[in-house]
């Protein structure tokens, strides 16, 4: 482990991983809710939220991360209830819960055997993995569904939260090939997500006093 970047800038940094990720959960449990949808693809969320589990319950690296941690558990447990309090009139003839509970124990396992195979008690491979997928499932959601639970806000604190990660990972870690690769393709797909969600929210509500309510 290195430090290329000084102790204060590193401090920044995890601050602004900590709260641009918090704000993304809130803004979309608020826009899930206000459209009566999901906000996160199912298949990012089962990743993200026992990732939080791991490294909340099982194998907490430090304290402070700990509580950060558990907090976004939390949240995405309210953007899980989401899924499937809303998926119901979706999908009614989906098996929902066999299918989410099974993902859910895949994606811990995979996590666990990840952090012992890579010696990774950080999860810092894991968790840049999820957020490549689900920088690639949030653009997949948005063609699908347009805007319902999708905001330019979500896309803004989602793309500014991962490069705080990013950078201060790359400070820690800059001669690992694999990381930088998924820092760069990830925030490609960030801003690829911004421009789409932009584009919509300008092509879909006309410029009034309503144009305002659809970047919420």
């Amino acid at each position: 482990m290195e430090h290329i970047l000084p102790l204060q800038i590193e401090l920044i940094l995890q601050f602004g991983v900590a709260f641009f990720w918090t704000i993304t959960y809130i803004w979309i449990i608020y826009k899930g809710f206000r459209d009566r949808t999901y906000g996160m693809p199912i298949a990012a969320l089962c990743a993200n939220i026992t990732w939080e589990f791991l490294f909340s319950f099982v194998m907490p690296f430090h304290p402070l991360q700990q509580i950060v941690t558990l907090l976004w558990f939390l949240l995405d447990c309210i953007i899980l209830f989401q899924f499937f309090y809303f998926s119901k009139s979706l999908s009614p003839k989906w098996p929902i819960k066999p299918i989410v509970f099974s993902s859910l124990g895949i994606a811990l396992l995979l996590h666990y055997g990840m952090a012992v195979e890579f010696q990774d008690p950080e999860g810092k491979y894991s968790a840049f993995g999820i957020n490549l997928m689900m920088s690639m499932l949030f653009i997949k959601m948005l063609l699908k569904q347009d805007l319902q639970g999708q905001s330019i806000y979500i896309a803004y604190s989602k793309m500014v939260g991962t490069l705080c990660a990013s950078i201060w990972c790359y400070s820690l870690y800059p001669h690992s090939i694999l990381l930088n690769i998924m820092y760069i393709l990830t925030f490609i797909l960030d801003v690829v997500y911004i421009l789409l969600v932009y584009n919509k929210s300008v092509k879909i509500v006309p410029r009034s006093s309503t144009t305002h309510r659809a970047f919420y």
